[in-house]
């Protein structure tokens, strides 16, 4: 077996000390599109990942400007881009690339594209080397294939300029380069590799793919939570910061079938494949390749996800340091965090603000798709197409509707009710690891009561935290997060609907009265009404996982599929001895079985 097989689960270990320049100029060379004069170690991913994290923090902390700055305005401006700073980017860097190059960057990037830039221009302003795969799908569109193969790859050694490199990778790689699966054809060939979970090796540049999603992992927080940042897919080229663990998703459990007991294991947290530059004797590079899996590992190279989701998946738990841990957000919350209690009512503050300002967001980008089709007209539904769907279009589609970010909104939510009911579950069988601090007032004495104190607490917070959207008549209307959370499967995800409805008002309402209504054209057939297009749409606008199957609209079922039960319902699976007839009321509503993803001909039910 290979050693992705056979390599063991890498050991904890203390994080390394940064200095200022933790990899001094140590080679050179004198082609390709960037002179060279460092090699990849781990102290230097220390320091990207400084680089990474400075990113996350001016997006998150700082001023106005900072908050919305998109790919050109980071690469650009100091108080952002740390390799602006000459002690920063130290001795024998790189300058910083032209504004043209700049500028095309800019104009193209997309979620794949952005988690291959920032660590390809890193790179280039230290003096490393860097290359990127060209990969070839399997079957079908290498966005959604099965699997990918490398095919070839595109070296910054060979090339003959930084602009040239830049351009070449950016218009050549989409986030099907994600998609090889470990211990396949040329699979040492790929971008990145799975990654330990653990706070030395799971570093801001690291990433995280799933399902044709690609973000950079950008800062790790005390109580392990992992926070992305990201490109949208859309003309906005907006930079979002609000994903973390709810976009963590997708992992495949080995398989027992095949050769390669690995298959379909692309999704999940990678580490780039960072290349390796052979020289001389006289430290001149004469050949810049990609390192091996076995290299990798100095780099934390590792299949422990695989192995754990495995884990979860047949035994239902994952056992450390003698806690019992029910998931895989769980497990890598446990072993990523740096405190030994974790406080349940402040995470419950920061992440509700979070929360909030991610909707808030939201709004920027209705309004501007709501301005593009009144500018350009209506925007065709992406109906039973092969090779599209409604979360991974073309054209007009891919950049103004929203089924994709709106997944990871939904994701956003949720995740507060998952880590709160995991805070319940720890203060029953590990209280030690949970500070009840801000609970006082509830003077809880078992599982019950906090439960029921998070669900009174959540309640409050909601009601506190508003944000506004603008209407069609130009009005700014109020909603607070519990209106969204009541709201959650109502908020169309459809550019061709207007604000109101892009939010959720319910017809009959007088907020829903101001919004203008539009049809849904479709390739073929025409435009579908609005009440039957909203009616149809009723399930993609609950889903919590991207889909890569063709999307539906005259045939779509519009019932019998399953909807997640919100926050106050999930905590109160621990209140059923309290309040037996809640127990009662959840068993009429369970057990609704899943439809096949495509209908039956010519019904609205299969």
């Amino acid at each position: 077996m290979r050693f992705w097989l056979a390599a063991a689960a890498l050991a904890l270990a203390a994080p390394l000390v940064i200095a200022q320049d933790p990899n001094p100029p140590s080679i050179r060379s004198s082609q390709g599109a960037w002179p060279i004069r460092r090699q990849w170690t781990p102290g230097e991913t220390q320091h990207f990942a400084k680089w990474m994290e400075h990113i996350y923090v001016a997006k998150t902390k700082g001023d106005v400007e900072q908050r919305i700055a998109k790919l050109d305005r980071i690469l650009t401006d100091p108080k952002i881009n740390l390799l602006l700073d000459p002690s920063f980017a130290g001795a024998g860097s790189n300058p910083q690339l032209s504004k043209g190059t700049i500028s095309f960057l800019h104009n193209i990037t997309d979620c794949a594209k952005f988690s291959m830039t920032l660590p390809a221009y890193y790179a280039y302003r230290r003096a490393l080397p860097w290359m990127v795969a060209y990969v070839s799908a399997t079957e079908g569109d290498v966005r959604t294939a099965p699997a990918n193969v490398p095919v070839g790859q595109l070296n910054s050694f060979s090339t003959g300029s930084a602009d040239a490199f830049f351009r070449s990778m950016v218009t050549g790689i989409s986030s099907g380069n994600y998609r090889v699966e470990p211990n396949s054809t040329r699979s040492e060939w790929s971008d990145t590799c799975p990654v330990a979970i653990n706070r030395q090796y799971l570093l801001p540049g690291t990433m995280n793919y799933t399902d044709g999603h690609c973000l950079l992992l950008a800062q790790v927080d005390k109580y392990g939570e992992l926070h992305f940042i990201n490109a949208s897919i859309n003309r906005t080229r907006d930079i979002f910061t609000f994903n973390g663990m709810n976009t963590v998703a997708g992992i495949e459990p080995m398989t027992e079938d095949g050769p390669n007991p690995l298959k379909g294991c692309f999704q999940g947290l990678r580490v780039f494949r960072y290349p390796i530059a052979e020289t001389n004797g006289s430290g001149v590079v004469t050949k810049v390749r990609r390192r091996t899996d076995e290299e990798m590992e100095e780099f934390g190279a590792s299949i422990e996800q695989y192995e754990k989701i495995t884990q979860v998946s047949t035994e239902h738990v994952i056992v450390e340091d003698g806690l019992r841990l029910q998931s895989m957000h769980e497990f890598i919350r446990y072993r990523m965090k740096s405190v030994d209690k974790v406080v349940p009512m402040e995470f419950m503050h920061e992440y509700v603000k979070e929360l909030a300002d991610m909707y808030q967001q939201r709004d920027t980008f209705v309004q501007d798709a709501w301005k593009n089709v009144k500018a350009n007209g209506l925007i065709t539904y992406p109906e039973e197409l092969e090779n599209n769907n409604i979360f991974q279009s073309v054209g007009r589609w891919e950049d103004w509707s929203s089924p994709s970010s709106d997944v990871d909104r939904r994701n956003k939510y949720f995740y507060l009710a998952d880590w709160m009911d995991n805070a319940v579950r720890w203060y029953e069988s590990a209280p030690q690891l949970v500070d009840l601090k801000g609970f006082e007032k509830y003077n809880i004495k078992n599982k019950e009561d906090f439960a029921e104190a998070i669900v009174e607490e959540k309640k409050k917070v909601f009601q506190e935290h508003f944000i506004e959207y603008v209407n069609t008549p130009g009005q700014k209307v109020r909603l607070s997060l519990a209106d969204i959370e009541e709201r959650i499967y109502d908020m169309s995800f459809d550019p061709n609907h207007a604000p109101e409805i892009r939010w959720g008002a319910k017809p009959g309402t007088p907020e829903f009265a101001m919004a203008k209504i539009n049809p849904t054209p479709t390739p073929k057939g025409g435009p579908v009404p609005f009440e039957v297009a909203y009616a149809k749409q009723a399930y993609y606008r609950t889903v919590c996982q991207r889909e890569t199957e063709r999307s539906y609209l005259r045939q779509m079922f519009t019932a019998g599929y399953p909807v997640r039960v919100k926050f106050d319902q999930q905590l109160d699976k621990w209140l059923y001895g309290r309040y037996p007839e809640r127990l009662a009321q959840a068993s009429q509503t369970a057990g609704v079985t899943q439809l096949p993803a495509t209908p039956a001909s010519g019904t609205n039910q299969p």
